[in-house]
């Protein structure tokens, strides 16, 4: 096989790919694990990419390995349980969450700046400056067991967790973080 072009991973989604679901009051714009599968064998080849799955912690962890120049470079991530089939949920989320690192999908990650009193809607793509909520505070969460969520609204251990992660695809929201944590450090010794 010719060498793989990663960047086109990042491609946005088609519109005809997204499905959309109700959640603490959002409308949530996400894809199906099949997606991701077909986007990966299109782009890396059946044979060049592998997902593999071990348990860390009690978290379920996914890992979505390409063969690039030579090596199985691999991407984990987990993923949580909905109301419904949890053990196949579990999975499937975690696996989506692996490929959103390799860019597939991300782009529904996205948020825009929403009007002065209005909440952001994390659904909506970035306009081409890239504008953000303002205040970190406000900035809000689009995925995992937190999506919906304000910065403000996450617990310390979560955000921690995610500054630890060793795999950056977000610096924007990792700085937002170490704000919240230093913010809420520099309260706790007042």
């Amino acid at each position: 096989m010719s060498k793989i072009d990663l960047s086109k991973l990042t491609a946005p989604t088609p519109e005809s790919e997204i499905k959309h679901r109700e959640q603490a009051g959002k409308t949530l714009s996400y894809i199906d694990a099949r997606y991701c599968m077909d986007t990966l064998d299109e782009i890396c080849g059946p044979g060049n990419w592998c997902d593999n799955y071990k348990e860390v912690k009690g978290l379920m962890m996914c890992g979505v390995s390409i063969f690039v120049n030579g090596v199985w470079v691999t991407k984990w991530d987990t993923g949580s349980e909905a109301n419904f089939e949890k053990e196949k949920s579990i999975v499937s989320d975690s696996f989506k969450r692996a490929c959103v690192k390799w860019g597939i999908g991300r782009d529904l990650y996205k948020t825009k700046k929403a009007g002065r009193n209005a909440t952001p809607n994390p659904q909506e793509a970035s306009s081409s400056d890239g504008t953000q909520p303002i205040s970190s505070r406000d900035y809000v969460i689009t995925f995992g067991k937190h999506s919906g969520k304000k910065i403000s609204e996450i617990p310390t251990d979560y955000i921690q967790w995610y500054i630890s992660q060793g795999d950056k695809k977000d610096p924007e929201l990792t700085k937002r973080f170490n704000l919240e944590i230093a913010g809420r450090k520099k309260q706790a010794s007042v």
